[in-house]
């Protein structure tokens, strides 16, 4: 049994760490609420997901009672059980990508606690609790989201289980693949960390944290395509070996009965799997339990290739954004989820009309992954060079840098990635539908840049400012109505030159409007540094 005072240290070290998870390692105490309220409001959304899900199932198992074959009941239910495995298990798996720079201890730890009467074992085991608490959020409301829906779809009498057990057998095999999805992210990450040599850790871990999230982004489709596998799963289809929440339909059908050869063959796979990341992820971290100094990361060298650094804050922008693993992250996910609705929406509609509304999609999701990047802070603290040196002299012009990036992303990046496609499709036609695409940019960055006051990086940041549901459904509708206008307009260019005349006039009109209530900002308004929430009075507005 421990000692009082060595479980009272386990407990503190445990909060400090899982305090820390919140934090982000850049927030400030207003910050660090705020992603509480975050993580409250994603819980929630999560569990009304769950709920909207079991209402559409609700009317999909709503079966005659006169059906004499199972069969098809049979295949839909391992794939929608599927469904209720794999998005807590994609929810795991982001969840752990975006904590990843946390999932051993730290330089910082090895610097601070290593010089205090604790044992490694001691630290290493604190940490892996607090990380265990923080994903186990996640996971437990995942799961508590779906599991109306188990009880829906295990309510037949056809069904594997009698519903008790249906439930019993989701939270446990449900615990353990999301458990896997947490496991894999830890093994990847340990064995960066171990292979690597110590000078590239940082960067290559960085750039596998971006690809990562990029590539869970793209997998969404996949993920809500889950519930079409029933035929695949009738079939026997030798490509559900290859997916990890098949594994795991197949671990319930053997622990649990009501499964057949090939949903045992799937179950074998799901454990050797399961096994295999486990023992990668224990001997990752038995390696840097051994090896603490591993995590001692040295100082990212900077290229001098670069000979025409001119000291401007564009520069400071894009050398923040290729060094700094966090923008990255949060540019290439947001944007990847861009990308993810714009080639659904080519691959799934008539051509014509879906690529014109792609191209919004694109420049949607690139805009807010460019402001949310730039508006995190990378060192707050060192926020003073700026605070000394501004003037309302230079300010618009520092500030114009922001524009620039906004506009390069914004604008330019959608519209030359969608020009070959509009080109095949419309010809020289394509001309007046890119312009009036970019037209339509050009106001999005006048909208997300209304208020901005910031020099890049260097203010604190408070997310959660608006309940998480409020911010979905506003997106959401924005979204929704830009890809329908902003595609009408596109088309309508590109059938009548009059129409994009007039439609780039009026549309260029509000956006030099926009424009010049911006710049009125940035010349009479103070840079801004700490973030407030939406009701506080800024008085650098009043004079």
């Amino acid at each position: 049994m421990r000692r009082p005072a060595e479980a009272s240290r386990s407990r503190l070290l445990t909060r400090h760490f899982f305090g820390a998870l919140f934090d982000l390692g850049f927030l400030t105490r207003e910050g660090a609420d705020g992603f509480i309220r975050v993580v409250i409001g994603i819980v929630a959304v999560i569990i009304t997901l769950g709920l909207w899900l079991t209402r559409m199932y609700t009317i999909v198992y709503a079966l005659p009672g006169g059906v004499a074959d199972p069969a098809p009941y049979v295949s839909a239910v391992d794939a929608n059980t599927m469904t209720a495995i794999g998005l807590p298990m994609w929810i795991a798996a982001f969840v752990t990508v975006l904590i990843s720079h946390s999932l051993v201890p730290d330089e910082t730890d090895y610097r601070v606690l290593m010089a205090l009467p604790l044992t490694k074992a001691f630290i290493f085991r604190a940490k892996l609790l607090a990380l265990a608490m923080f994903c186990a959020l996640f996971i437990a409301g995942s799961l508590l989201g779906l599991t109306v829906l188990v009880i829906v779809i295990s309510s037949s009498r056809f069904a594997p289980n009698i519903v008790p057990v249906s439930v019993a057998a989701y939270w446990l095999v449900g615990a353990l693949a999301c458990l896997f999805s947490v496991l894999t992210i830890v093994s990847i990450n340990g064995l960066l960390t171990i292979l690597v040599p110590r000078s590239r850790v940082h960067g290559v871990t960085a750039t596998v944290k971006s690809a990562l999230l990029a590539a869970l982004m793209l997998s969404i489709p996949s993920v809500l395509a889950l519930p079409a596998k029933a035929g695949a799963f009738a079939g026997h289809s030798r490509a559900l070996y290859s997916l990890p929440p098949a594994w795991f339909v197949g671990i319930e059908r053997l622990a649990f009965g009501g499964g057949d050869a090939f949903t045992a063959v799937l179950g074998r796979i799901g454990l050797v799997a399961f096994a295999s990341v486990s023992a990668v992820a224990a001997t990752s971290y038995l390696v840097l339990y051994r090896r603490f100094d591993r995590v001692m990361l040295t100082t990212v060298e900077v290229s001098r290739r670069r000979s025409r650094w001119r000291g401007t804050i564009g520069d400071f922008t894009l050398a923040t954004l290729r060094r700094s693993s966090l923008h990255q992250g949060v540019l290439v996910a947001v944007s990847a989820l861009g990308v993810t609705l714009a080639i659904n929406r080519v691959g799934g509609q008539t051509a014509t009309y879906a690529a014109l509304g792609a191209v919004w999609l694109l420049m949607f999701f690139i805009g807010l992954a460019t402001r949310a990047a730039i508006a995190l802070p990378i060192d707050q603290r060192a926020n003073w060079v700026f605070r000394m040196t501004e003037s309302d002299a230079t300010r618009a012009s520092q500030l114009s840098a922001v524009t620039r990036l906004m506009r390069q992303t914004t604008v330019i990046v959608p519209v030359l990635v969608m020009a070959p496609l509009e080109w095949r499709l419309f010809g020289a036609r394509a001309v007046p539908a890119l312009a009036m695409n970019a037209v339509c940019g050009l106001l999005w960055v006048e909208v997300l840049l209304r208020g901005w006051r910031r020099i890049p990086f260097t203010s604190s940041y408070i997310p959660g400012k608006q309940f998480i549901a409020q911010t979905l459904v506003v997106g959401i509708g924005t979204l929704v109505l830009g890809v329908t206008i902003v595609g009408a307009m596109a088309l309508g260019a590109a059938r009548s030159t009059a129409f994009f005349l007039i439609a780039s006039l009026l549309l260029g009109t509000i956006t030099l409007v926009f424009r010049r209530t911006r710049l009125h900002l940035w010349n009479n308004g103070a840079l801004e540094f700490d973030d407030k929430m939406p009701s506080a009075l800024d008085l650098n507005l009043y004079g």
